[in-house]
């Protein structure tokens, strides 16, 4: 299995049926320029030190009940109640204020300190309810609050935290936060108000000040239609859920951790991971529709020559998936049709460019994984050693580092560079297709009519250079905004891969065509040799017949820029040279023959024939036949999202940007990653 198959799609495999069984909630994430949007519930918990950073994604939710567990949690708890009744020591944010004022000056009589335990953590939640949210119930485009799948991935991993048992939290307040789950409370928290230096302050304030009712929290409640915005106790109440008045260091222990950033960028990185399947699976049809060669990832070239772990992983699946195709072929250094002798480097060089982010990849998974399964709050208890320790687990900056070849790099920010790397190849292999000097003879931006009156995909090219020079950011140190501004990379890079594999299922359906006209082709200019030299052997007229139709292939490829009236003239003006040249070495000087009327006729002939060609391909083409196991993702498009092949101007009944929606909308709701598994499985 390669390094991929190990991490996130095997997993996705085994959680299929658990997908099929998961609550289906419709949220109201979707909300214009926000950077994500889920209709998915919430995750599967599996207790400390087992959560993974896929079942973030997508399965059910449970609170454990071992009994273990619950005695670590009880434990902790106990600690912090002996500690901070009477005049022990002081602890931070118990029984002291928090950030300056804890300070305490024993020589000075300043001293902040409080005995008012219940109303401190009041308060802690209270001064952290300062950030711009919309002021409309549900607003159709407000950037302002973060979409529902953060926060709920963001209760998850803060439980699984507390559940560790040194935060010094009653088992009520764990139960407390997973009802929300279960009930899908999920309440509306800032977007722009979190630098991940002390945690993520902010947006845990609003899910602890959630469970305690107040006034200030509005929460998302309600199933499918029926959802809405609504006050944090309206909510709770609605669905029997209590509520939690805090105790010692409970708020603190809460809004005190990296939650929120570890689960967007959980969630990032499994959307990267998708990605990254998405660009090799684009890459192995895109040889196909460019009719490339498997030579590009043979074995010996990656796992022997260069046997990075990426490269190979990438090369492999590749090859495999192109294997069993009937449109990729072997450069045959003898064929007058192929003048260039390898493929470009969008194609050629694909294993070497996205290899290397492939293993960042399986590095920055590792290191959520870590994090998610990390205590971050301050300060944290050991039990065992009857301790209290202040220190600094809250940083977020550990959430993405990553110590790998850049030993300073966050794994939001390799994660991003490694996105906008893939939309990179993806644009150079989109621009190799509608390219006609590159694109073995495709019709200019894949016209399937005439190219006077058909622009084809000629916007669409444009469009996804505007969806490219926004994958690029600044590096930002900060993991929160770093995990936002990777969502919003994703989501320009889905534009960019619907934008490839609509262009791409337009390539090979054009493709088909032509090769159904090629196989017509052959025979109409053998038959006009035999009809217009009936006298002349066999063998000669055969020969003359095969080199024509070879120079008239190579046209073909050259004039896909004219109508087809005056591509046929001028495809065919073409071959006359080709065909003096060839009498002109024969022992055959009494062969003559009236150079206008073959033209015209082979020219006429031709066009009836293309046309026919093109209008059998609008009703019976189809290329799955011809493809390798990418004619998953072909019959994906064509059949479960109804996108048929474009004919042109006046035959189609709806516009391009309803179908790439589409393709792009299997992202968001996730349909389309069970196809790219099955490209890749049936591959196997």
């Amino acid at each position: 299995m390669g390094i991929l198959f190990s991490g996130v799609f095997v997993f996705i495999l085994k959680l299929d049926a658990t997908r099929k069984m998961a609550s289906t909630v419709k949220s109201n994430d979707d909300h214009g320029g926000s950077p994500c949007s889920r209709n998915y519930f919430i995750p599967l918990q599996r207790g400390p030190h087992f959560l993974l950073y896929q079942e973030i994604y997508n399965a059910s939710s449970f609170l454990t009940q071992d009994s273990q567990i619950r005695q670590k949690v009880d434990e902790s708890l106990a600690s912090v109640l002996a500690k901070s009744d009477g005049p022990g020591p002081n602890m931070y944010g118990v029984n002291t204020g928090v950030g300056a004022r804890a300070l305490i000056f024993v020589t000075f009589l300043y001293i902040t300190r409080t005995n008012q335990r219940t109303e401190l953590q009041r308060k802690i939640l209270k001064h952290l309810a300062c950030g711009v949210l919309p002021l409309t119930n549900v607003p159709s485009y407000n950037p302002t609050f973060d979409p529902e799948a953060w926060i709920r991935a963001a209760i998850l991993v803060r439980i699984n935290a507390l559940l560790r048992g040194h935060s010094g939290c009653r088992w009520e307040l764990l139960h407390g936060l997973h009802q929300l789950l279960v009930n899908d409370i999920i309440p509306c928290v800032p977007l722009h108000q979190t630098i991940s230096a002390s945690g993520d302050l902010a947006p845990l304030g609003y899910i602890a000040a959630t469970l305690s009712s107040e006034m200030h929290v509005r929460v998302w409640c309600g199933k499918d239609s029926e959802r809405k915005q609504m006050p944090a106790s309206q909510a709770l109440a609605l669905h029997d859920v209590q509520t939690v008045e805090y105790g010692p260091k409970e708020a603190l222990a809460v809004v005190n951790g990296t939650a929120p950033s570890c689960a967007v960028a959980a969630l990032a990185i499994h959307d990267s991971n998708i990605l990254a399947l998405v660009a090799q699976v684009c890459t192995a049809m895109s040889v196909e529709a460019l009719t490339g060669t498997p030579e590009s990832f043979d074995a010996f070239m990656s796992d022997i020559a260069r046997p990075h772990p990426g490269q190979i992983e990438v090369a492999r699946n590749c090859r495999v998936m192109i294997k069993d195709s009937k449109l990729t072929r072997y450069h045959d250094e003898s064929d007058p049709t192929q003048t260039l002798r390898q493929d470009r480097y969008s194609l050629r060089t694909s294993p070497q460019w996205i290899g290397p982010h492939l293993e960042e990849l399986v590095t920055g998974m590792k290191t959520l994984e870590t994090e998610m399964n990390s205590t971050t709050d301050n300060p944290i208890i050991d039990v065992q050693g009857d301790r209290t320790l202040h220190g600094g687990n809250f940083q977020a900056t550990s959430v993405a580092m990553s110590r790998g070849l850049d030993l300073q790099t966050l794994v939001m920010e390799k994660t991003r560079i490694g996105l906008q790397q893939f939309g990179k190849i993806g644009y150079a292999q989109s621009t190799e297709l509608n390219n006609t000097n590159m694109n073995r003879g495709l019709p200019p931006d894949f016209c399937a009519w005439e190219p006077s009156i058909d622009f084809g995909t000629k916007a669409m090219d444009v469009a996804t250079a505007s969806y490219l020079s926004e994958l690029s950011f600044a590096i930002n140190s900060l993991a929160m905004i770093s995990a936002r501004y990777t969502y919003t990379t994703i989501q320009c890079l889905q534009m960019i891969y619907a934008n490839h594999i609509w262009a791409l299922c337009q390539a090979v359906d054009l493709r088909v065509m032509t090769d159904i006209f090629f196989a017509q082709m052959k025979i109409d200019i053998s038959t006009s040799f035999q009809s217009t030299f009936p006298d002349e052997p066999e063998a000669l007229v055969s020969e003359l017949s095969r080199t024509v139709f070879n120079q008239a292939r190579v046209s073909f490829g050259n004039t896909t820029h004219l109508d087809s009236k005056d591509r046929f003239a001028t495809l065919v003006r073409s071959l006359l040279a080709h065909v003096t040249a060839f009498l002109e070495d024969k022992p055959a000087p009494r062969i003559h023959f009236d150079i206008y009327i073959w033209q015209r006729n082979l020219s006429k002939t031709l066009l009836e024939s293309f046309r026919t060609a093109r209008l059998d391909s609008y009703e019976h083409g189809t290329a799955a036949p011809l493809l390798g196991s990418t004619a998953s993702l072909y019959n994906f498009v064509r059949k479960t999202l109804k996108i048929p092949s474009r004919k042109g101007s006046t035959f189609d009944d709806e516009e391009i940007d309803a179908q790439v929606s589409r393709v792009y909308a299997s992202f968001d709701s996730g349909d389309i990653v069970p196809v790219l598994l099955d490209v890749l499985a049936s591959a196997q």
